[in-house]
């Protein structure tokens, strides 16, 4: 769906109206706009706003686009309900979230070590392709030596994956 910047621009600041009707109504508009909104939702994710955040992380995960990936692995480190919906838009694109998350978690555990654990909690207990290979990371994430077991078991899960 092709879309000029001015109508894309407007979505974009509606998703922090105070009023739930023109939240949801822009949300709308930009998931039917699609990979075109992408990088403006991503621009998004930066915002103060924990509603506009929330907005754009919630239709980023119904677009489902790879490029959203990472930008949504990095909300995975904030500390408001917006890492719970990033949360939910990485599971719906597990097959494109799955190394990125395992790497994220190589290089910075502790940073990720919340918003990662129920991501690859949920996708083990729903998959069974992923439950082998997913286990030991999440194993890993809830124990007492989680900086240094996650990196290892992540490396191990990501090979595993190949």
């Amino acid at each position: 769906m092709a879309i000029n910047e001015s109508q894309l621009t407007d979505w974009i600041s509606q998703l922090d109206s105070s009023d739930g009707e023109i939240r949801q109504s822009a949300r709308h508009q930009l998931v039917q706009t699609g990979s075109d909104a992408v990088p403006a939702l991503i621009n998004a994710l930066d915002h103060s706003s924990e509603t506009m955040r929330w907005e754009a992380a919630k239709a980023l995960g119904e677009i489902r686009d790879p490029a959203a990936v990472e930008p949504l692995i990095e909300i995975l480190a904030d500390d408001d309900s917006v890492r719970f919906v990033a949360a939910s838009a990485l599971i719906g694109m597990s097959n494109d979230s799955v190394p990125h998350l395992l790497r994220a978690l190589i290089h910075e555990p502790a940073r990720f070590r919340d918003g990662g654990c129920f991501v690859l909690h949920h996708l083990a207990s729903d998959d069974e392709k992923l439950r082998e290979p997913l286990t030991p990371v999440v194993e890993a994430l809830m124990s007492l030596d989680s900086s240094l077991l996650v990196p290892v078991e992540s490396e191990k899960a990501l090979s595993k994956l190949k």
